[in-house]
This record gives C-alpha cells, structure tokens and sequence, in this order.
C-alpha cells in the first residue's frame, strides 16, 4: 500500500515534516515549491524499500498556507501507523512523473503523544522483593534488548543479554528475578536514527534511572526502597517544624562549597554528600542559622550531570604557592577547568539519580544512600531541604556523548525548530516539557525526589521554559502526598523559580509559559529581581556593575564611575531615580502583590501592576508567597562583590576618595535587611551573611574551588586573592585590577563577624513575629502601610508600619550616608529600639534618638531600626 521512493541522502539533516496527529502531516516546502503545489505529489514512504504490501502512498493535500501543506493521513489504520513509526520513513515530493525532487524525515511528537502516551508509574528499571522489571518508552523502536551485568565493570562482552517485549503504547517491558537486584544494565536500541538516516543500534542508559555506575556509564537495578539504600533512622526521620508556606527563609548553597576546603570535615568527606553527616564549621554554621530561624537550605542541581569525571583519581586541582600574584591563580584554574572536581552541576543528564561526584562511593547505590544521608542529616540540624533542579535542557542530544533521549526517540523529548533542529535557548538542548511523555518524566522525576528522599521544596531552573499547566499538574500532584501514604506532606513541598520572559517555549507561548506575568494565583514562588536591582542597582550583567542602587550609594554618596551604563550624572536626576526605585522596593517589602494599592512618591494611588520598572510591571504576584524576595543568588555577582563594584572607588571630590570598608559593609547589612523584613519569601546566597567574595566573578560555574571558596569561620572572605577568571571576566580586569590590589577596601575578621551576628539577629527578628510572614492581600493592606516623613517622601529613605492584635513593628531603611531625622505623629506612641537588634548588634544603633514628645527620631546613615510597641491597643491607627 505504500510506494517505495529513494531519494538521495547528499543533504544535510532536517525533518520538514510534522506528523500532528493520526489525520494530519504538516510539511515545510522548499523554497521555490510553492508556485507549482498543483505539479506536485506527496506520498509517504520507507526508504528501506521492506514496507508491506504496493502501491504508492499519496497524501491527499487538505491545505495550502504560504509555504506549508497540510496532508491527510486518515486512512492510516492504528496497526500500519504503529509499523510505520518504527521505519525509516520520510516524506516525498514527486512531479507527476514519479521523479523524486525532494524529502524530509518527520518529526513524530504530536501523533506519539495522541496514540501512544503512557501513563502508569512503572517506567525504568525497578526492584522488590519478588522480581526485577524493566521498562522503557520506546515508541519508534524496532527492537529493545536489556544487557545485564553482574557488576559496573564487567566487560561488554560478558553480558547477559535479553529480548525486552514491546507492550502497548510503545513500551518495552522486561521482568526478571529478583537475584538480579543491583545489577547493571543498558538498553540496546534499535531504530531510524535521522540525524544519519540510517538505521543504528544504540547502547544507552535509562532515562528514568535511579542509581548510576560511576560517569553514568550503566544503570542500575535497585529497590529503593531497601535497607542498603537507606541510612539508620531513613525511615523515622522526622521533618523540622514548618509552618505555613510564606514563612519560608531560604539559604542557597552548592554541595561540593559547603565543604570542600574546610578543614574541619575528614578529607575523605570533602566535597561530598557525606559532609553535611560531620560535625564540621560548616554544620555549626548551618545549625546556628536554623536555631535563629533560617527554614530552608536550597541546594544546587545534585542530580546526575555530565561535567565533572566522578572518577575521582583522575580530578586535577591547583597548586598554589605561600605566595602568588593576583593572575595566577586563574591561570592555574584555567589549565584544568574541565578536568577538575568542580561544576555547578546545571548540565543534567540523568534526572532521577544522584550525581556519583558527591558520593565518597559513586558506583551505584550508595550514591543513592549518602544523598539520603545528606537530606537526613540537614533535617536534623533543624533545616528543611530544597532541591534545584533542572528539567529545561540536558546536557547532550542528538549523538553526541552523554545523549540520552535521542537515542531512544529522537526529536522526541526536545523542542525543535520547523527543521527538525533543536532550539538551544537556554545554553543546550531545550527539553519540551509540552511533550506528554516528557511532561510525564518531569512530573514522575519530581515526584520521585519527593518521595524517595524527602525534598521539601522544588526550585525550578528557567521555569518558564515550561508552560504554566505542566507546572501546576507537579503543584498538585505534590499536594497529594500525605505522611500515611507517601512518608511525606506534600501541603508543606514548596515551588519556586525563575519566570524569565525568554526562551523557546515562551517565544512561541507567551500565554502560556509560566513566567512572572502568567503565575498570578497559582502560589508558585518566582524570583523577585525588580526588588533585588531596585536595591543593589544596575542588573547582573556584567555592563552594570558599577550602577549604583537604593543601598549602595545612589544619589548619596554618588561613585562618578565612567563604567557606569544607567545612572544619571547630575544629582537631581538621581534623586528622582532613588524616589522610584524606593517604590519599587516598597511593592517588594508587601509582598510584590499585583493588586496592592499603596502611594507612590509622587502622591498618586497606584497598584504594584501599575507602578513600572524598565518599561515592565513591577508585581504579579497574588499572595505573598508567590514572591522570592533576594538580593544575590549564584548567578552574577555575589553581594560584596557587587558592592565592591558600585561603592565610591578613588572618586573625585569625596573624603576618603574610597568608600571604607565600613561603608560596604553597612551597605551590605542593608542589603541583608530589606528581603529579611519584607513580606514574602527571603532567599539568600550562601556566605553573603560572611561577605563571602569571589573576587569578581561574575559567573564561577566552572572556576573551581579557588574561586568557589566558602570559610565558615569567618576568618577571611577571600577578596583581592585572585584576578576572576579570564574565560568570563578578562575585559573587566581594568576595572577590577585597582580595586583588588587596594589594601583600602579589604573587610577584617572584626567586620566579617559583625556581619554574621547582624545575619542571626535579621533571623530571629524575622522569626520572632507574625507580622513578617502575612500573606494575602486583605492582611497586608490591613496591617501594613508605609508612611512619610512629616507626610514628605524623602530619597533613600522607607518607613514600613507593621500593626498586629498585640505588636506593632516601625521599620526604618535609611540608605543615606549620613544620620537624618524622621518625623510623624506615629513616633508620639510608647516605641522602643526592638530588642533582637539593638546596639549590641549594631554598635550605630547606640545613635538613635526617638523623641516621643516631638514625635521625632533620629535615624543613623545606613541603618535598619526596627522600633517595637507591644500590648492591647499597639495596633491603632
């Protein structure tokens, strides 16, 4: 029934062709096609020439739009299009004399997801106590055989080898006895491959794996749930106490930082899961955040990934001297980036396993039993556990190394272009996720996580890569977990990500992508990036740096930098920008709600919608918690550098020509300040209550445990060490150079400590009242408001009234130089400097000066003064 054309295969790759569905095939024509549509012919055939039956295989055209057609498949019974999908098929382009004139493989997304979507749980290899199953998705296969191996090492040659069956919906199933139990295998994959249109046989892992043979060389057979995947105590581990989700306070750190050079944690453990079981500065540090209030500790991608070699032997490292100049170590750095331990892991390959690189054991499962043991031990440090990950990209496709998807169905799992060509928006392949059977493996991976290891929340890497409904199909899913059922209350699992309005899915589904604009409602956490550049200035590129924002020095204490890009010169225009950007942080400080009506500096009534920020709205958010208030995260500029950057360097006119570093470190306590007494969600980056620097990296993915160092004693902070890395940094060196070189700028022991204290005291502020965790619109336009000097907005400068039954809240952000008065009637009330910041934590609290009687205080330059009035009546207006 079908005709067998060969067309020439000299072109490059593409796949022109899109099956839709059962009925329709969409097909690009070639330029110069579209004038002779009536000349042509489409007929569907295997170049094999071993299709069953003769004939030829004439598509009826049912449309004709500018360059595509749109041809009938209808008459294709279920039965042939299951053995179509499985051979090397195209599309071709006849003239009326047969003569071929063009081809193009096909894309199958939409007629797999309408005919063959599977949806029970039971994909990948798993165990029990009975058997061993194994199960892969496999639609266009020909044939799938499992090859076994006793051990991760066994060679090739030696393995058991067996026929997989193909069941319905494309799946190819196995079942084995259960004495196969951490077995290794790879599937071995026969199918059309298009990238070489040819047919190839393929070894490839598991994309569902849950254990890994060290460089996710082999999956393994594993029960997950048995005893030697599970640390002591795995089964009675009991959850910190969390209360509702906007009361969240997060602390971002990557695995292999929190410890790879402390010298406290046994050299073996450094860098691995298995850090966080010691007792070390690192897990005091830890603890002494909880014990203040801290809820949280979001921890960089763990999931397998495929840039460090987890054959630990073979990991390069420098070598420094006593002593070296500023360029060497990056130099050294750069000799062996890629050869090194380190990576921020955001280049998944396996989603549902633990990256082998952590584990002190790598090979199979115990790199499943030290994360678990990671996720107990910060559990019971008194910190609940958030997992970034990252289902947008993988880090190889087609046939390249470390391809998974493509070489199970290829084109399948990534979004591609009208040529067959996958989109690499995001820095690789771009995963589509509005495919149902990666939806379904995205969904199936987060809830394995949940499950299988106890993650209490869920960061979503570039979220808006994926649309809005596969989102909330994971929120709701997660809201199904029960401790009786599952081991885990899914009613406490939180979401957030990054609501970007780029990429490949929101290029072509602005509406539906789950950006910023589209979250409203659905209690999805997103970043908060109007507050964090309102609050630091300039943004995280790198052509920012120096602009100066509300805390580091805007139109006070004015840095004349000519790197600057979007600061005003003359000082008026940048107190008109400083009034703008304290309304942005404003939104911010209320939870960045789109609806909230407050006043801006100009005395109009607007909402936060309305208020703008770069042409764009400020706030989408419908409760709090959709909000994620921070100032830095592990992208751009850690919080000193960047104030590094934009405090007054060798500035003409001032005195000191360079801002001390008591200066920057008050700016950065500021900075600390505004997304930790703010409603919504605070999210921090690890070592910013350390004034943790990377001298000026602005993007330490690959720099290494130099330049990724973290000293949890405080003892120093590593600025001016090292010129950042020329790979990302080299034409910034001019500008950075002078400034680490300068002896003038360097934080000391004594300030770094006070920083710390200053971050304990934010936490158990913050902890200590109800009135920082408010949530919905009606509480917070209840009990907080923002008011005015002498009903006067000043620059640089908010007051943030917070009024509950039995305490009210003052909050001041002076972000002024210098020490200003502020008065209102509201100040004639019984206040009191708050107890948990006082001047023994900030020795320059000691200078304010509240004058009830006058209703006046004297606030000092660059200062949070938080004043308390307790009681019956502390809430009256």
């Amino acid at each position: 029934m079908f005709a067998c054309l060969l067309a020439p295969n000299s072109h490059a790759f593409s796949a022109r062709a899109q099956w839709l569905d059962a009925n329709h095939l969409r097909l690009k024509l070639p330029t110069g096609f579209i004038t002779n549509i009536s000349q042509l012919q489409f007929s569907l055939a295997d170049t094999s020439q071993t299709v069953r039956g003769n004939g030829v295989a004439t598509l009826p055209l049912v449309a004709n739009d500018n360059g595509y057609v749109t041809l009938d498949t209808s008459a294709i019974s279920r039965a042939d299009l299951e053995y179509l999908l499985t051979r090397p098929l195209k599309v071709f382009i006849t003239d009326r004399n047969q003569n071929v004139l063009d081809s193009t493989a096909i894309q199958y997304a939409g007629v797999l997801d309408q005919n063959f979507y599977y949806d029970d749980s039971d994909l990948g290899g798993h165990c029990d106590t009975a058997r061993c199953t194994l199960k892969l998705w496999a639609p266009t296969a020909q044939n799938v055989r499992v090859l076994l191996f006793k051990d991760s090492t066994t060679p090739l040659q030696q393995a058991e080898i067996f026929n997989s069956q193909r069941e319905q919906q494309g799946v190819w199933a196995l079942s084995l006895p259960a004495n196969r139990k951490n077995y290794f295998y790879l599937y071995e994959v026969e199918l059309y491959q298009p990238f070489i249109d040819s047919m190839q046989t393929s070894l490839v892992t598991d994309p569902y794996s849950q254990s890994l043979s060290l460089n996710a060389t082999r999956s393994q057979l594993i029960d997950i749930n048995s005893p030697e995947s599970k640390p002591s105590g795995w089964e009675s581990l009991a959850k910190p106490p969390f209360g509702a989700l906007q009361s969240a306070v997060i602390y971002e750190l990557h695995v292999r930082d929190f410890s790879a050079k402390d010298p406290s944690v046994d050299p073996q453990y450094r860098g691995t899961y298995l850090a966080f079981t010691q007792d070390s500065n690192g897990t005091r540090h830890l603890k002494d955040l909880a014990q203040a209030g801290l809820t949280h500790l979001h921890l960089m991608p763990f999931n397998d990934f495929g840039t460090v070699n987890e054959i630990k032997s073979k990991w390069d490292e420098i070598k420094l001297g006593p002593t070296f100049d500023l360029p060497t170590p990056q130099e050294l750095t750069a000799a062996i980036r890629d050869t090194d331990s380190y990576n921020w892991g955001y280049d998944p390959v396996h989603y549902s396993a633990p990256d082998g690189s952590y584990a002190v054991d790598g090979d199979g499962v115990n790199r499943v039993k030290e994360a678990r043991s990671m996720i107990q031990a910060i559990n019971r440090m008194g910190l609940r556990t958030v997992q970034d990950v990252v289902y947008n990209h993988t880090y190889a496709h087609e046939l390249e190394n470390q391809s998974v998807f493509d070489r199970i169905v290829p084109m399948y799992y990534y979004r591609v272009d009208e040529n067959g060509v996958a989109y690499t928006t995001s820095c690789c392949a771009d995963t589509a996720s509005e495919h149902r059977m990666m939806e379904k493996l995205m969904i199936d991976s987060v809830l394995s996580w949940a499950k299988n290891y106890k993650i209490d929340g869920f960061r979503f890497d570039l979220m808006s890569f994926h649309s809005r409904a596969t989102i909330l199909k994971i929120r709701d899913q997660l809201r199904t977990l029960t401790l009786n059922k599952d081991g885990v209350d899914g009613s406490k699992i939180i979401i957030y990500g990054e609501g970007w309005t780029f990429g490949s899915f929101y290029n072509a589904h602005p509406d539906e992508a789950m950006t910023h604009e589209n979250s409203f409602g659905t209690g999805v956490g997103f970043f908060n990036d109007r507050l964090r550049d309102a609050a630091r200035g300039g943004t995280t590129s790198s052509g920012e740096k120096s602009d100066q924002g509300f805390a580091t020095g805007l139109f006070f204490d004015f840095n004349q930098e000519p790197a600057n890009r979007n600061t005003p010169i003359d000082l008026a225009s940048q107190r008109g920008k400083l009034l703008h950007l304290g309304d942005v942080i404003k939104v911010g400080l209320a939870g960045n709600l789109r609806d909230l009506s407050f006043r801006d500096h100009l005395g109009n009534t607007i909402t936060g919608y309305s208020l703008k920020f770069r042409n764009d709205p400020v706030a989408h958010a419908s409760v709090a918690q959709e909000t994620i208030n921070y100032v830095s995260a592990h992208d751009g500029y850690g919080l000193w550098d960047a104030i590094q950057a934009k405090a007054p360097f060798n500035t003409s006119g001032r005195t000191p020509a360079s801002a001390t570093p008591e200066d920057r470190q008050r700016m950065q306590q500021l900075l600390l300040a505004l997304p930790l007494l703010g409603q919504g969600i605070p999210f921090i980056e690890a070592g910013s209550d350390l004034l943790r620097s990377k001298n000026g990296d602005q993007d330490s993915y690959n720099s290494g445990d130099f330049f990724n160092h973290l000293d949890w004693t405080g003892q120093g902070n590593d600025w001016g060490l090292a010129l950042p890395p020329a790979w990302k940094n080299s034409a910034d060196w001019p500008f950075w150079e002078p400034r680490l070189r300068s002896p003038d700028i360097r934080a000391n022991r004594k300030l770094i400590q006070q920083t710390e204290n200053y971050f304990l005291a934010l936490l158990r502020l913050r902890h200590s009242s109800k009135l920082f965790n408010l949530n919905t619109p009606a509480e917070i336009s209840a009990k907080l408001r923002f008011i005015d000097n002498d009903r006067a907005p000043e620059p640089g400068l908010i007051a943030m009234l917070l009024q509950g039954a039995d305490e009210s809240l003052l909050v001041f952000f002076n972000a002024s130089r210098d020490g200003r008065i502020f008065n209102h009637d509201i100040l004639k009330r019984n206040w009191n400097l708050h107890p948990l910041l006082n001047e023994k934590i900030d020795p320059v609290l000691s200078d304010v000066s509240l004058n009830s009687a006058l209703g006046s205080i004297r606030l000092p330059g660059r200062s949070t003064v938080v004043l308390q009035m307790t009681g019956p009546g502390s809430n009256r207006k």
